[in-house]
């Protein structure tokens, strides 16, 4: 009898140790749920001042802590010369997914946002045939602001199509709603019909980014709420 209340004693004590020492476990059985963490990785160059106003944004639009974390350089693997020198968007996701990068960064991180000046593209396909878009020359490595894996815990901002004729307080504008927009998408949401929403497409035209109210329309709210 005593050794059986021993053995209670010490799984009662195991399993409140791990629920005290692992926020994890703690969101597994619903106590104080594990706060969302997103780590903002600067990839190459990148200013001191697009961290700050990308982690204040981010901060402000989901209230979520936000950290930075050690520059990283961009990934060769990544790297592409099919139209111009650039780097392939869906290839820095897969570089973040890897297990040498994830094993490497905190644990606590949810969220990997990153962040680079250089030219990122994807490739744009027909949605009914599966081809790539006519003309394939133009959409077999077109250039994007940034792209965000639904419900993938990574996604990559590019400034470097954002800067063109405008002031900086615009460029920051620019900047911020689309990382924004991308961890939008890390959290489930997909683009959403509401044209001045946050979540709206930006069909390859930066005009749209420039129109948006910058916010989540009810909706979208509801829907990571």
């Amino acid at each position: 009898m005593k050794k059986l209340i021993a053995f209670f004693l010490f799984l009662i004590l195991f399993v409140v140790g791990i629920l005290y020492f692992s926020p994890a476990a703690r969101s597994v059985v619903g106590i104080d749920p594990a706060p969302t963490i997103v780590g903002v990785q600067p990839l190459g160059d990148v200013p001191d001042s697009e961290i700050v106003a990308v982690k204040n944004a981010v901060r402000e639009m989901y209230d979520y802590q936000v950290v930075e974390l050690k520059r990283q350089d961009l990934p060769e693997m990544a790297y592409t010369e099919i139209r111009y020198p650039r780097y392939r968007a869906d290839s820095i996701l897969t570089w973040l997914c890897d297990e040498a990068y994830q094993s490497a960064k905190p644990d606590s991180i949810n969220i990997i946002l990153s962040l680079t000046k250089a030219d990122i593209s994807i490739t744009k396909y027909n949605k009914e045939t599966g081809e790539i878009k006519d003309p394939e020359w133009k959409y077999k490595d077109f250039g994007i602001f940034g792209l965000g894996r639904i419900h993938g815990g990574v996604c990559v901002v590019s400034s470097h199509r954002l800067a063109n004729g405008v002031s900086q307080k615009i460029f920051q504008k620019r900047l911020t709603r689309i990382a924004c927009h991308e961890v939008g998408h890390v959290l489930g949401l997909r683009h959403c019909p509401v044209q001045q929403c946050l979540m709206n497409d930006a069909n390859e035209s930066i005009r749209t980014i420039d129109k948006s109210t910058g916010e989540l329309c009810s909706a979208c709210k509801k829907k990571i709420d």
